[in-house]
């Protein structure tokens, strides 16, 4: 029986990550960095999940690539480029899908499906010949803990949009020891993500590790204020945010403002957090990269002003993270307390 085949575009963390686990089931293709796949050709790649499974794939089972033509003939393509890239890597990819493909956002921000959908227009005129297109949801970050070793350091489990011809994808990854989950209502999935990223600009102003600044009250008040924010909007224009952790998405800023000891108490039994953990933005920041953080306070900014809903505390972490992009390695670590001053709360 052939397999299938899945290509990863953009393969960094999250894509080499899901390549490691798809690889046991499927035909997996990566395409990156010339380093990281020198590195993956010469060493393997190796994965580990937050309970400690860990899987080595060498690298003759795997296809590796640095040129966007190695997507040709995957069943399945993810995109896992950082979202500002995105409308780049689609149109590099475009000319090499098959119009039967399955492309599937794994990106932050709510706007990623669609973006593709128009990035493939140009090579695709008929939407009835274009390749379709799927939102996806990835809820855990993923640090490298070596050149060539990958490792989840936040809990959950990816979501992709329910639809028949993602039920194989399904499969594979289950097979490969990775749960994807579905959903028909990927805009709600979304919102509830984009409740949990707005965290990512507030670790990476401070600095710390995700478990340190999550116990730190004044950390928590911070993205509670952006959460609120996000939460008027989403009533504003009718989405009911999906509930990515035991509490209903409305209850989260009060949990955050909770005293350390209630909020670790709760949060216990959802949030489990490896002590390397960092946002992704936070590594951004280190490597000198622009950041996501249009997608994230951006994106809660700018269609607030179109639905006519104040998000000043967001638009302050996005002046403030644009500050540290330009400060690049000498940028301000902001203690919790300073954070807190520094959006007026």
């Amino acid at each position: 029986m052939e397999r299938t085949r899945v290509a990863v575009m953009g393969a960094g963390s999250i894509g080499t990550y899901f390549g490691g686990w798809l690889a046991a089931a499927a035909d997996v293709t990566l395409i990156g960095r010339a380093p990281t796949v020198d590195a993956i050709t010469r060493d393997g790649l190796t994965v580990t999940d937050l309970a400690g499974r860990t899987r080595t794939v060498p690298p003759e089972t795997l296809t590796l690539a640095t040129e966007p033509s190695a997507v040709v003939g995957a069943d399945y393509v993810l995109l896992t480029t950082k979202t500002h890239g995105l409308a780049a890597a689609t149109q590099q990819i475009a000319p090499y899908l098959q119009h039967d493909s399955v492309v599937i956002s794994l990106q932050n921000g709510l706007r990623n499906a669609s973006a593709i959908d128009e990035a493939l227009a140009g090579a695709f005129p008929s939407r009835a010949s274009r390749p379709l297109v799927l939102s996806g949801m990835v809820p855990f970050n993923v640090v490298r803990t070596a050149e060539t070793h990958w490792t989840q350091t936040t809990s959950g489990r990816p979501v992709v949009k329910d639809h028949p011809r993602v039920d194989p994808f399904v499969r594979v990854a289950q097979g490969g020891g990775l749960r994807v989950e579905v959903d028909p209502d990927m805009r709600a999935v979304l919102f509830g993500k984009l409740l949990l990223n707005l965290n990512n600009a507030v670790n990476a102003l401070t600095g710390l590790p995700l478990a340190v600044e999550l116990r730190d009250r004044d950390c928590r008040a911070v993205l509670a204020a952006c959460q609120d924010e996000a939460l008027a909007l989403a009533r504003r224009i009718g989405i009911s945010p999906a509930r990515m952790t035991p509490l209903p998405a409305a209850a989260m800023p009060a949990l955050l403002r909770s005293p350390t000891p209630v909020f670790s108490n709760l949060a216990r039994a959802s949030l489990k957090v490896a002590p390397t953990a960092r946002s992704s933005m936070a590594d951004d920041l280190d490597a000198g990269r622009p950041t996501e953080i249009d997608e994230l306070q951006g994106v809660v900014v700018q269609l607030g002003a179109d639905h006519g809903s104040a998000a000043p505390v967001c638009a302050r972490i996005v002046e403030l993270v644009r500050e540290a992009e330009a400060s690049g390695p000498d940028r301000r670590r902001w203690s919790g307390a300073q954070l807190r001053a520094a959006v007026g709360l």
